[in-house]
Parts: C-alpha cells; sequence; structure tokens
C-alpha cells in the first residue's frame, strides 16, 4: 500500500472508530501534525509507525501489506545495524590503548582539516561572535531540559532541521523532525526525566558548531551519558543537523535501553 491509499485508509479507520487526528496521535504518542501530513499523503512514514498507528486502529497490518511492511522493515534494521557499527568505530578511534599511532593518524586527519580550515576562515567567526553562538546554545542547554520536563516536544523539535538524524545509544537512529519529537514523548512516557545538560567543547566556526557535553537524568536511579552534536546556522538561527549519544554504564542496570537527547 502506498500513498496516497495509505492515508486515505487511516483517515477511514480513524472515522470509523470515532477518533478525532488528535485523539489518535494521543493514543500513538505521536504529534497531531504527523498524523496530519500521513493522512493528507504528504509523507510516507517509516514501517514502525505504520504498525503503531494501525495496532491503535485495531487493523491487521500483515493482511494488507505484508510485503512492504518486511521490506521496509528490513532496511530500518540494516541501517539501524550501519549507524550502530559507525558509532563503535567512532567510540574505539579514541581509545588508544590498541594500535595507537594507526588510531593518531585517523584523528588527526579531521583536526588538521579542522586547523586548515579556521585558518582560511580566520580565527573569528563571520557570521557570529564566538561567545555569542556558545551563550545561545549553553541557554538551549538549560531551555530543553525544561521543555522536555514539561513535555513540550515541539518546542524542541523546533531546533532540530526537517532532515536531522539523531542516533542513540542502544536504539536504532531517528532520523527527520517528527520522528524525533516521536521518539522524545516516548521516552517521557517512559517516565524518564533530566537533571542537566551541560557543553564541556565546542569548536565554532561561522556557520557549523561541534559541541561535546555531559547529561544526567532520572529513571527510578540516576542515569549519566555524553554526547556529540553538530549544528549548523541557517536562515539567522541554529540547527541541530546530526547528534550522538551514549548512557554510560550502570552497576547492576548495564542493559538499561535509554538515549535521550543530550543536548
Amino acid at each position: 500500500m502506498k500513498q496516497p491509499e495509505l492515508g486515505r485508509k487511516i483517515s477511514e479507520l480513524r472515522r470509523a472508530k470515532g477518533l478525532t487526528q488528535a485523539e489518535l496521535a494521543e493514543k500513538c504518542n505521536l504529534s497531531l501534525r504527523t498524523i496530519q501530513r500521513i493522512e493528507s499523503a504528504e509523507v510516507m512514514p517509516r514501517s514502525y509507525t505504520i504498525k503503531l498507528i494501525f495496532e491503535n486502529l485495531d487493523y491487521e497490518i500483515y493482511s494488507s501489506f505484508g510485503k512492504l511492511s518486511y521490506n521496509l522493515d528490513r532496511m530500518a534494521y540494516r541501517t539501524g545495524n550501519w549507524f550502530k557499527r559507525a558509532y563503535r568505530y567512532i567510540i574505539d578511534l579514541f581509545n588508544l590503548k590498541t594500535n595507537t599511532m594507526k588510531k593518531i593518524t585517523i584523528l588527526s586527519i579531521p583536526c588538521i582539516s579542522i586547523a586548515l580550515l579556521l585558518l582560511f576562515t580566520g580565527q573569528e567567526t563571520k557570521a557570529q561572535d564566538k561567545e555569542m553562538v556558545r551563550s545561545e546554545l549553553n541557554n538551549f542547554n538549560a531551555e530543553f531540559v525544561n521543555w522536555f520536563n514539561a513535555g513540550r516536544m515541539d518546542s524542541i523539535g523546533m531546533v532540530y532541521n526537517e532532515n536531522s538524524c539523531l542516533v542513540p545509544a542502544n536504539y536504532q537512529e531517528v532520523h527527520g523532525r517528527e520522528d524525533i519529537i516521536a521518539y522524545y514523548s516516548f521516552l517521557y512516557q517512559s517516565g524518564f526525566r533530566f537533571r542537566e545538560n551541560k557543553s564541556k567543547t565546542m569548536i565554532i566556526t561561522d556557520s557549523i558548531v561541534v559541541e561535546r557535553g555531559v547529561w544526567t537524568g532520572e529513571l527510578e536511579i540516576l542515569v549519566t551519558g555524553t554526547y556529540l552534536t553538530q549544528w549548523r546556522f541557517s536562515d539567522g538561527k541554529w540547527f541541530i543537523e546530526n547528534e550522538m549519544t551514549n548512557t554510560d554504564y550502570i552497576p547492576g542496570n548495564n542493559s538499561l535501553n535509554i538515549s535521550p537527547k543530550t543536548q
């Protein structure tokens, strides 16, 4: 089943259940805008989003388009595995206890590239003063905690590009603003709450910032982690383009599947 047939089918099933778009969005822990875009055939949602919607509408998804769903699931699984392997490879590069010289050589390439970029663009950013950029992003760190703990996921989503990519630890990658909002909604519904987001270092150029920091939160127990975020300056604002997060090992909870936004 393809768009626009998919959107029409969901709309028919929703109306048959006597549900509004807002009520269906709440049952699925999705944003109202996501349901509206799917029903109006503006987007083709991911397979797990399709399954979630049909499950809440008591509709047997595989009897209708099982083959398509299987192919989408397989593609998502392969993509998720690729990102996980890439993430582990990047983390391993910073472990200099093994293959030290080889890793130093690999890590030196982006460092040299950044140095050359700074050399040709100048020590001061052209678009904004570095301290102003640092202050703006640090302010967002504090606002993110307040927004998340208040359930304001749409406010968080507006800081991401439409095609942003988030790679949480122990979780397949999340692509696109709408799916990132859905991911944070799920995290909030699970009972997780943030205590702090704090930036440690920032590499700032005129249009790109690479930020590394730490976060602290609670889910019955204290949870900590780190993050790496790439920001891009566009249309007079800073937006998150790519992001990876990591949850620290917790004694007795080493399989804890939690990896929130740590901006």
